[in-house]
C-alpha cells in the first residue's frame, strides 16, 4: 500500500459514535495471546423450523467449531460461502491458524453471501467478539464486522511474513485507533518509518491504544534522528497515570535508547553542510568504551587492561 493510501485525514479519529470495539488488552510478549478474549463466543438460540442449510451452519459455527465443517458447507452452497469462509477464517484464527485463517479469510471477502446468509448473520452474529492482536502484546474485542475481518486477516499476514498484503487488507477500514495502530505496526516492519510519523501526527495520550501508537512513533523519530520530537512522545506516553504498566516499560526502554543513541539516524559528527567532523566518531567509541570500563569495574572490583 502506498503511504497515499492511508492519508484519509488522521488516521487513529474516529467520526463515529459507536464502533465495533469492545476493549483493549495490554500485555507482555509473553503471555498467551488474547487473554479474556479468547473466551468461547455466546451461543444465541436457533429459532424455530430452521432451513436445513440454516442448522448446518449454525452447528458448525457454534457447535462443533471446526474450520472444515464449514469448508465443506461453503463448497455444497455456493450462496453461503462467503459467510462460511469467513467464519472458517475466523474459527482458524481462534486456534492461532494463522497460515490457515489467511487463506479462508481471504476467499471468504471474495465471496459471495445470498440474502438468508445475510440474515443468518444478522440473528445469529451478533454477539460474536473477536479478540484480534494489532501490534505485539495489545489485543482488542472486536464485534463481527468487517472490522474484525479485515484486522484478523492482517494479523493472519503478519504472522506469515507478508506485511505488504496485510497492510493492503487494512485499506477498505474506516479510520481507527486499532486499525491505525495495525497499520503503523505493519509500516515500522517494512521499514517505513516517515509513513509511522505523518500518520500519528497531532495524537495525543487518551487511552492505551493511543500510548501503544506513540511508542511506535517515538520509535520511527529516532529512527529519524529526530530526538527532542521522540522525548515529546515518550513524555507523551508516560504523561497518563493510568497508562499500562508494559506500554510504560516500552516508554522508558525508549528513553534510554534515545539516550543512549542507539538506532539514531548518525547526526554526531556531522558539520553544518553535512560533511563529517573528523575524530568525532572516535571520541564517541572512546566515550563508550569508557562507560563498559567502568561497569566492568564496579562489577569485578579491577579494571581491565
Amino acid at each position: 500500500m502506498a503511504s497515499g493510501e492511508m492519508e484519509r485525514g488522521r488516521t487513529f479519529h474516529d467520526p463515529r459514535d459507536l464502533t465495533p470495539f469492545r476493549g483493549v488488552r495490554v500485555s507482555s510478549p509473553v503471555p498467551a495471546p488474547f487473554g479474556r478474549f479468547g473466551r468461547e463466543p455466546a451461543v444465541p438460540r436457533l429459532r424455530r423450523f430452521p432451513a436445513r442449510v440454516e442448522r448446518s451452519v449454525y452447528d458448525a459455527v457454534f457447535r462443533d467449531r471446526e474450520p472444515e465443517r464449514l469448508v465443506v458447507l461453503a463448497r455444497s452452497h455456493p450462496g453461503w460461502s462467503g459467510l462460511c469462509y469467513v467464519m472458517a477464517g475466523l474459527i482458524a484464527y481462534r486456534a492461532h491458524q494463522h497460515s490457515q485463517a489467511a487463506e479462508l479469510l481471504q476467499r471468504g471477502l471474495a465471496g459471495q453471501n445470498e440474502l438468508a446468509a445475510a440474515q443468518f448473520a444478522a440473528d445469529y452474529l451478533s454477539a460474536w467478539r473477536q479478540g484480534v492482536e494489532v501490534s505485539e502484546g495489545v489485543s482488542v474485542e472486536v464485534l463481527f464486522s468487517e472490522e474484525a475481518v479485515c484486522l484478523a486477516l492482517a494479523h493472519s499476514l503478519r504472522e506469515i511474513g507478508h506485511p505488504r498484503d496485510a497492510l493492503t487488507a487494512l485499506a477498505p477500514l474506516p479510520p481507527s485507533l486499532p486499525a491505525s495502530l495495525a497499520a503503523c505496526r505493519l509500516a515500522e516492519i517494512l521499514g517505513r518509518p516517515v509513513d509511522v510519523v505523518s500518520w500519528t501526527d497531532g495524537l495525543t495520550n487518551r487511552d492505551d491504544l493511543a500510548a501503544a501508537l506513540l511508542v511506535l512513533r517515538a520509535r520511527a523519530l529516532r529512527t529519524l534522528g529526530r530526538r527532542s520530537d521522540a522525548y515529546a512522545s515518550v513524555r507523551e506516553v508516560t504523561r497518563r497515570r493510568r497508562t499500562s504498566l508494559a506500554l510504560r516499560r516500552a516508554a522508558t526502554m525508549e528513553r534510554a535508547l534515545l539516550a543512549l543513541g542507539v538506532g539514531c539516524r548518525p547526526s554526531l559528527g556531522k558539520t553544518n553542510d553535512g560533511a563529517a567532523r573528523p575524530g568525532a566518531k572516535r571520541a564517541k567509541d572512546a566515550e563508550v568504551r569508557e562507560l563498559w570500563l567502568r561497569d566492568f569495574e564496579r562489577l569485578t572490583g579491577e579494571r581491565p587492561e
